[in-house]
C-alpha cells in the first residue's frame, strides 16, 4: 500500500510538470522511509559532499561567460568571419554555421547556449541567400549540440564528479570526436546543398582579413580555455574563471556595446542555472546511495549477464539505455542516474572510465536532438519559430552523423585513449 502511494505521487508530480528535483528527491526520501533504519544526518551527508566539488563552480562561469558573449558582440564578430572565410562555397554559409559552433561551444560548454547564440545569427542569413528551411534548420540543430562533446562540457564535468574520472583528461578526449562529428555534419550538409541552387557570398580578401582582426578576441577565447587547461596552466575551475573574466573585459572595455546593467542581467540568470542544477545533484545524490544500499548495479549486472558476452557488448547495451533514456531526459539528469549505475559493470568489464565518459556524452548529445524531450529540437522550434515537427524531419539526417560518430569512438576507442596514457 505504501509503495503505492509513493507511485501514485510519482506520477502526479511528473504529470503536473513539477522540477526534476522534486520528483527525485520526493521518489528518494519515500524510498528510505519505505525501507527505514536510515539515519538523516547520512543523507545530508551525501547531499553536501556531492555537491561540495570545486569543479562544480566551473559549470556556472561556462554559462555566464557563453551569455555574455551571445549577448555582445564577440559571437558576432565569429559570425562575420565565418561568412567571410566560407560564404563563397556552395553550401558554405552551412559550414560556417557549423565551424562557428564549434569555436563557440569551447567557450560556453553548453548545447543550447551554442544554439541561440550562432543560430540566431546564422539561421536567418542562411535564409537570405535562398538556403532551404531543411538544411538551415537541420544544420544549426545539430551543431549547435556540440556544445556537450567539445569542450569545455557541462556534462563531462557532472560525469567526472559523479564517476571520479579525471575531468581534464575527458576534456581533451571530447576535442577529437567532437572534430569528427564536426567534419560529418559539414560533410552532410555540402553534399545535400549541391541539390540546390545556393547564393553565395563573393569572396573578398579585404573583407577576409578585416573580419579576421575584428574577430580575434573571440577567437582568443577557445585558446586561453583549452590551451590552459591542455597546457597545465591551470584546471578546469580555473579555465572558466579566465573565460568569465576574459568575457567581461573584452566586452566592456574593448567592444563596449556592453553595459554592467546587461553583465549583471546575465549574471543573475547564470546564478540561477547553477542554483537549479546544485539541487538536481542534491537530490540524485540521495538517490545513487539508495541504489547503493539496496544493491542494484550489482542486481542489473546479474540481469544483463546473460546478455552481455564481453566488454564491446556491455558497452553497445549500455549505449541502447542511453539512447532510450536520453528519449525522456537531459543529458545532466541522464548521468546522475545512469553513471553511477552503470559505473560498477563498467569496471567489471575492464572499461576505460575516459572512453565511457565520451560514449556517455555522445549518446547523450544524441538525446538533445530526439523527441520527446529534445531540448535543442525545442530552442530551435521556439526561437525559429518552426513547428516541432519539421524540426525534428530537418534534423534527423545531422543527428545520423552523430550517432556515426558515436559508433566510430565505441569501436576505435585508440583515437581518444591517448589521452589517458600520458
Amino acid at each position: 500500500m505504501e509503495l503505492f502511494i509513493v507511485l501514485l505521487l510519482l506520477l502526479i508530480l511528473v504529470l503536473t510538470g513539477s522540477q526534476l528535483f522534486l520528483i527525485i528527491g520526493t521518489l528518494s526520501l519515500s524510498l528510505f522511509y519505505l525501507i527505514g533504519d536510515v539515519e538523516l544526518f547520512s543523507i545530508t551527508k551525501d547531499m553536501f559532499d556531492t555537491v561540495n566539488k570545486p569543479a562544480l563552480l566551473s559549470i556556472p562561469l561556462y554559462v555566464f561567460a557563453g551569455a555574455v558573449m551571445s549577448k555582445g558582440e564577440i559571437a558576432k564578430r565569429l559570425i562575420d568571419l565565418m561568412m567571410a572565410l566560407f560564404g563563397w562555397m556552395k553550401g558554405g554559409l552551412t559550414v560556417g554555421a557549423i565551424f562557428a559552433c564549434v569555436i563557440f561551444a569551447a567557450i560556453s560548454g553548453s548545447s543550447p547556449v551554442t544554439l541561440l547564440a550562432i543560430g540566431s545569427i546564422m539561421y536567418p542569413a542562411m535564409l537570405r541567400y535562398s538556403y532551404p528551411n531543411t538544411l538551415a534548420l537541420g544544420s544549426i540543430t545539430a551543431s549547435g549540440s556540440l556544445g556537450i562533446i567539445i569542450p569545455p562540457s557541462i556534462p563531462m564535468i557532472i560525469f567526472s564528479i559523479m564517476t571520479g574520472a579525471d575531468v581534464n583528461k575527458l576534456f581533451i578526449a571530447g576535442l577529437v570526436p567532437g572534430i569528427v562529428t564536426a567534419i560529418f555534419l559539414m560533410t552532410l550538409a555540402l553534399i545535400i546543398a549541391r541539390k540546390y541552387p545556393l547564393q553565395t557570398v563573393p569572396f573578398s580578401a579585404p573583407n577576409l582579413s578585416t573580419s579576421f582582426v575584428k574577430s580575434i578576441p573571440a577567437l582568443l577565447m577557445p585558446i586561453l580555455i583549452i590551451g590552459g587547461i591542455y597546457g597545465g596552466i591551470y584546471n578546469v575551475t580555473e579555465a572558466a574563471s579566465v573565460g568569465a573574466v576574459y568575457a567581461i573585459l573584452v566586452e566592456l572595455l574593448y567592444f563596449r556595446k556592453s553595459s554592467i546593467k546587461d553583465i549583471a542581467n546575465t549574471l543573475y540568470d547564470s546564478v540561477i542555472i547553477m542554483g537549479t542544477i546544485f539541487i538536481i545533484i542534491a537530490m540524485a545524490a540521495v538517490f545513487n546511495r539508495f541504489l547503493i544500499l539496496q544493491d542494484v548495479p550489482s542486481l542489473l549486472l546479474e540481469k544483463l549477464s546473460g546478455f552481455i558476452t564481453g566488454k564491446m557488448m556491455f558497452l553497445l547495451i549500455s549505449i541502447l539505455m542511453l539512447l532510450i533514456v536520453g528519449l525522456f531526459m537531459d543529458a545532466i539528469s541522464a548521468i546522475l542516474i545512469m553513471a553511477p549505475l552503470l559505473l560498477p559493470t563498467a569496471r567489471m568489464y575492464d572499461v576505460n572510465i575516459i572512453h565511457f565518459g565520451i560514449i556517455f556524452t555522445l549518446a547523450l548529445e544524441i538525446g538533445y536532438l530526439t523527441p520527446p524531450v529534445g531540448v535543442n529540437l525545442f530552442v530551435s522550434s521556439g526561437v525559429f519559430n518552426q513547428p516541432f515537427g519539421k524540426v525534428v524531419k530537418a534534423t534527423l539526417p545531422f543527428m545520423l552523423m552523430i550517432f556515426l560518430s558515436l559508433i566510430i569512438v565505441t569501436f576505435f576507442p585508440e583515437i581518444i585513449l591517448w589521452v589517458d596514457n600520458q
